[in-house]
């Protein structure tokens, strides 16, 4: 992982959603909405996943007019990539499994963000792979959706990630940085979580909200 990347590690979803709003990128700053952690552990623990997309479209497999990749996604995946899926929003079925992760893990990827669903949640945290996503289920990809492009621009929910965005993943949630902007992340949390630190001290000593706020924050 390159210093850049290292750099904004140390700073959680919450404060790059700050910093995002503060650099004009409202109104949701990034966020993709409803995914949660599954793995390794269900909402628990300290993982944290940063890293270029690695954007996966999948359609219906009824849908026979979109395009078809010449290679899986997971072999053509980067090392150090995160893999972003989007999915057809009213399939039930799962769009990423036990295999997948075994496949992912061994090319140096760093996670999967799904705006769908995932399974083998057993295999999953055996692995300590870091997913993401929206939901789970029990049913398989390929009996309902399919591939479709890989390294295109593709939305999940409010948010649009293209190839190479930075994301972000942790207990609080899912972030996608435009590319351009990482070292205005950067340098907006390094002023504002300084800040915040300052107010936690305050108030964990006992001074008051208003005043505090009124001393650091100035509002």
């Amino acid at each position: 992982m390159d210093s850049t990347l290292l750099a904004l590690k140390k700073y959680s979803t919450c404060e790059i959603a700050d910093a995002l709003l503060k650099l004009g990128q409202g109104p949701w700053a990034g966020y993709i909405p409803d995914i949660e952690l599954w793995s390794p552990k269900y909402c628990e623990g300290d993982t944290r996943i940063v890293g270029p997309a690695f954007t996966v479209k999948m359609v219906e497999k009824s849908d026979t007019c979109a395009p078809t990749p010449s290679e899986h996604f997971v072999d053509a995946a980067h090392e150090g990539s995160i893999i972003v899926i989007s999915a057809p929003s009213d399939v039930k079925n799962a769009v990423w499994g036990g295999l997948m992760s075994a496949g992912a893990q061994s090319r140096g990827v760093q996670g999967v963000i799904i705006d769908g669903r995932v399974r083998d949640l057993g295999e999953q945290r055996d692995m300590q792979f870091p997913v993401f996503a929206r939901s789970h289920s029990i049913l398989p990809q390929n009996a309902f959706v399919r591939p479709s492009e890989i390294q295109v621009p593709i939305t999940l929910g409010p948010t649009s990630v293209l190839p190479g965005d930075i994301m972000v993943a942790d207990l609080d949630g899912v972030i996608c940085i435009p590319k351009k902007l990482v070292g205005d992340v950067i340098c907006n949390c390094e002023k504002y979580v300084a800040i915040d630190d300052q107010c936690m001290k305050a108030l964990k000593e006992g001074h008051g909200v208003r005043e505090t706020f009124k001393k650091y924050r100035g509002n």
